[in-house]
Parts: C-alpha cells; structure tokens; sequence
C-alpha cells in the first residue's frame, strides 16, 4: 500500500527546500539560505507551515524523504540531523534522493543530461541523467577528469564551474527545486519496497576526507 502523506526536505544546493505530498493535492515552499549557509533553525518553521497548509499534524505523515546528496556537507549533515530528530519517535520509513537527479529534473530535458556541481577542493559532483532514469552512477571527479575523460554534451549545475568546459552545453533550471523534487520523491515511491527502507536519514557525500587522499592521491 502506497503512502498518502508524505514530506520531503533537499538542500544541497543553496536553498531550503520541502514539499508535502498528499492525497488531496502537493504542497510547496522553498527558502534561500544565509549568506549560503543552511540554517537549522530555518528548516523546522518551514516544514511546519507545510503542514499547516496541507492540513495535516505531524502524526499524520506516512513517509519522509530526503535529498540525500551529494552536496554541501554542512546542508546534507543538517537536513539529514533535522529529519533524524523529527522521526525518531515516529520511525517512519525514509526514502533517500539523489541531489543530482533532482537537479536533473530542474532542467527538464529529455535528452541524456549530467549534472555536474561544483564540490569545491578542485572536485565536481557528477551524474547521467535522461528523464527519470539513472544513465551513470553519481561519483565525486576531480574537474581535469570531467575534462579528460567525459565526453562533451548537455549538462545542468547550480553554480558556476571553475573551469572552461569546451564542447559543453548549459541547460537552463527551468523548474524549481522544490517541484523537481516533489517528482523525485513521487517517482522514487514508485520504484522503492518500502519494508526495506531506513528510518534514519545517511546522507551521500562522495568525497573522500583528506586522509584518503593523501594515502590513494
């Protein structure tokens, strides 16, 4: 049996947002963050206005789910500690996102896209996408990989590259996050066994620390 009420929280990229998604009709919000930080204390209100709106208390829910990564480490880590904290009297079932395939939806393109994000420390987050479908696995390169070794074609990001992709096409965002994450989580649902998921969020970061680095290089 299908959830009805469900709330999903994503900010992995430069913004706080949440839907809730029930029977009766979808619910939207969407938040900047401070001087590109997330805030802990901002997430909260927010997804109780979401609730308000839609009708609903929090006993009500069904089903969480959450752009897991990757991302900004401190945003994955304090919407993962959020939702860690609001379910765990509740144990609901928790439907874990990929960033970048939300991303992906953003650009609203049918043909094959990567998404590529800039991971900072000379990296980027990478990943094929075309439509709903994963067409390469999410990984962490170092942007002289994306350069060498990916073949030139569509791509979507939030933030500028720090380097000159030749050859490369930018897609527009053209739909908000939240939306694009209202129908991830939707056609997630549709894909996931809900009896296998998790009730605590782990949110994806990809990169490897610095100890690992200056072991493998």
């Amino acid at each position: 049996m299908k959830p009805d009420n469900i709330l999903a929280l994503d900010t992995a990229f430069g913004e706080i947002s949440a839907c809730i998604h029930t029977a009766e009709g979808s619910f939207l919000s969407a938040a900047a963050t401070e001087h590109g930080k997330t805030r802990s204390t901002s997430i909260v209100p927010m997804l109780n206005g979401l609730l308000n709106r839609a009708g609903l208390t929090w006993n009500q829910l069904d089903l969480m789910a959450l752009g897991a990564g990757p991302g900004s480490f401190t945003g994955l880590r304090i919407a993962a500690a959020t939702l860690a904290g609001i379910n765990s009297g509740m144990k609901l079932p928790i439907l874990h996102l990929s960033s970048l395939a939300i991303t992906a939806r953003q650009a609203d393109v049918s043909d094959p896209l990567w998404v590529l994000e800039d991971a900072r420390a000379g990296e980027a987050f990478a990943g094929l996408y075309q439509e709903d479908l994963v067409v390469g696995e999410d990984r962490c390169l170092r942007w002289d990989e994306v350069i060498a070794e990916l073949e030139p074609g569509l791509f979507a990001c939030h933030n500028e590259p720090p380097v000159t992709l030749a050859g490369w096409q930018r897609m527009p965002l053209t739909m908000t996050r939240s939306e694009a994450l209202l129908a991830a989580a939707l056609a997630e649902l549709e894909r996931a066994d809900l009896p296998t998921l998790p009730c605590y969020p782990e949110p994806v970061y990809l990169q490897r620390s610095q100890a690992e680095k200056n072991i493998y290089g």
